[in-house]
C-alpha cells in the first residue's frame, strides 16, 4: 500500500508520542518544585531564578518608568482642564471688574457735575430745581434739549436753564414730569443781556452755525474782548445777572455801519448730562452783590471755584463788603446831619 503524502492525518504513533512528551514535562516539573522546595537558598535552583531576575529587572523598571510617565501625562492633562477653568473664571471676573470701574467712574464724574450745580445755586442764591438731560435734537436749525422735570417740579415755560458754567438756554414747552429746552445758539433764540463793566444793553441771539452774536449795542460803546456779557432781565424770562459769557471778537468791516461781535459761552453745549433750571431769584429776580460775585467768580476762576477754591475772591469779597458797610456808615452820618438840621430849621 502506497503511503499518501498529502495526509495530514497524524498517525497513532504521533498522538502516542505527544501523549508521552507531556507527561514527560509534568514529571520533570514536579521534580524541580520537590527539589526547589528541599534545597537551600544556595542551591542551584535558586541561583538560576536569581539570575533570570536579575537579567529581567531592567525590563521592569522600563515597564515601571512606561507607567509613571503615562500617569504624570494624564495628571498633566487633568491640571491643564482645571487651570483652563480657572482662566475662565479669572477672565469673566476680570469682566465683571472694568464694568465696575466704568460705572463707578461715571457716578464719579456726575457727582462731580452736581457738586458744581449745587456750589453754583449757593452762588447766586436762586430757587432752582436739577434735572437731567435725556434727549438731543440733532437738527441744526432746533437745537433743543429735553429734560426729566416738568410741571410737576414747578417748571414752567421761559425759565431759564443753567449749567455748571453758564446759562444754556430757556424752557420753551413743559408737561408734566419733562420739559424742551431751547438752547441759546439756537438760531430762534434771543436774550436781552448787558455788557458788566459798560452796563450797555444789547440782544444775544443765535445762529444756523450755533454762533453766538451780540447786537443791538450802541456804536459809541467801547467792547473790548474778553469782557463779562450777563443777562440784563429786561423782556421777561431770564432773570437778570446771570452769567452768559465773554467778548471773544469784534469786527467792524470797512463801509459797514455796525460791527459784529462775537460771544463765546461759558457754558458747554454739547454733551450736556445735568442743568438746573431756575425757578426764582433774590430779591424778586433783581441782581444783588451775590450774583455779581458769583458771576465774578466763574468769569475769572470758572466752575472750580465753586467747589470752594474761592479763597483769592474771597478778601476782595470782604473788602467789597467792607467799602460798602463805610459807604453804608457815611450814608448814616449824611442822613443824621441832615436829620440834625431839619430839627434846628423846625427849632
Amino acid at each position: 500500500m502506497a503511503l499518501n503524502l498529502n495526509d495530514k492525518r497524524i498517525p497513532f504513533g504521533g498522538q502516542f508520542n505527544s501523549t508521552m512528551l507531556l507527561v514527560l514535562l509534568l514529571v520533570i516539573s514536579l521534580v524541580l518544585v520537590v527539589v526547589y522546595a528541599r534545597e537551600g537558598e544556595e542551591g542551584p535552583l535558586h541561583t538560576i531564578q536569581d539570575s533570570t531576575s536579575a537579567l529581567s529587572s531592567p525590563l521592569s523598571s522600563i515597564g515601571a518608568a512606561s507607567s509613571s510617565l503615562a500617569a504624570s501625562a494624564t495628571a498633566s492633562l487633568e491640571d491643564l482642564t482645571a487651570d483652563g477653568q480657572t482662566m475662565n473664571q479669572l477672565q469673566e471676573s476680570n469682566a465683571t471688574l472694568s464694568q465696575m470701574v466704568v460705572e463707578l467712574e461715571e457716578y464719579r464724574q456726575e457727582a462731580n457735575r452736581l457738586e458744581s450745580l449745587i456750589g453754583l445755586h449757593d452762588a447766586y442764591g436762586f430757587t432752582s430745581v436739577a434735572a437731567r438731560v435725556t434727549g438731543y435734537s440733532s437738527d441744526s436749525y432746533n437745537r433743543i434739549i429735553t429734560i426729566d422735570v416738568g410741571s410737576a417740579s414747578g417748571v414752567t415755560e421761559g425759565l431759564p436753564v443753567m449749567g455748571t458754567t453758564g446759562v444754556v438756554g430757556q424752557v420753551i414747552s413743559v408737561s408734566t414730569y419733562s420739559s424742551q429746552v431751547r438752547l441759546l445758539n439756537d438760531a430762534q433764540s434771543g436774550v436781552a443781556v448787558m455788557l458788566q463793566s459798560s452796563r450797555s444793553e444789547g440782544i444775544l441771539s443765535g445762529s444756523v452755525e450755533g454762533v453766538l452774536y451780540l447786537e443791538g449795542v450802541d456804536e459809541g460803546v467801547e467792547v473790548t474782548e474778553g469782557e463779562a456779557v450777563i443777562t440784563s432781565g429786561l423782556g421777561g424770562g431770564y432773570f437778570r445777572g446771570l452769567v452768559i459769557g465773554t467778548v471773544s471778537k469784534v469786527e467792524q468791516r470797512q463801509g459797514d455801519a455796525t460791527r459784529t461781535i462775537v460771544i463765546t459761552p461759558n457754558a458747554s453745549f454739547d454733551n450736556i448730562s445735568e442743568v438746573l433750571v431756575v425757578l426764582g431769584m433774590s430779591n424778586n429776580g433783581a441782581a444783588d452783590e451775590n450774583q455779581s460775585t458769583a458771576n465774578a467768580i466763574i468769569s475769572t476762576v470758572g466752575p472750580d471755584a465753586l467747589l470752594g477754591n474761592t479763597s483769592g475772591n474771597t478778601t476782595s469779597n470782604n473788602d467789597q463788603t467792607q467799602n460798602n458797610s463805610d459807604g453804608s456808615g457815611e450814608s448814616s452820618d449824611s442822613g443824621s446831619d441832615t436829620s440834625t438840621n431839619s430839627n434846628e430849621g423846625s427849632e
